[in-house]
């Protein structure tokens, strides 16, 4: 490992916190889509199993998954951009009241 002198200081002083948010809501929004198709995974198996017919289970179910797959990940994704624009704003102030984040890179 190089000692110090051979590395460049970078300090960072902050970020911009919709992309932060953006990073967050693209990441919920792929564990809502997850979530969704478990959800229809379920949705149809109690269907067929409560009318007792394979093909009433797999309309129904399915109906209501895809309705799931695409209205869950927008939620998450909003939800995800507001906590996300937070938790940037928060780093902000962090890293204001500390001076920054002092980070090397190799010389070039």
């Amino acid at each position: 490992m190089a000692s110090t002198s051979d590395k460049n200081e970078l300090t960072i002083s902050g970020v911009r916190a919709s992309t932060i948010a953006l990073f967050e809501a693209t990441f919920a929004a792929a564990v809502g889509l997850a979530v969704a198709i478990l959800f229809g995974l379920s949705a149809t198996f109690h269907l067929t199993q409560e009318t007792n017919s394979i093909l009433a289970g797999l309309t129904l179910g399915i109906g209501a998954g895809v309705a799931a797959i695409i209205l869950i990940p927008l939620i998450y994704f909003g939800i995800g951009y507001v906590i996300g624009y937070i938790h940037g704003w928060v780093f902000n102030v962090v890293v204001g009241a500390s001076r920054g984040i002092t980070v090397y890179t190799n010389k070039k």
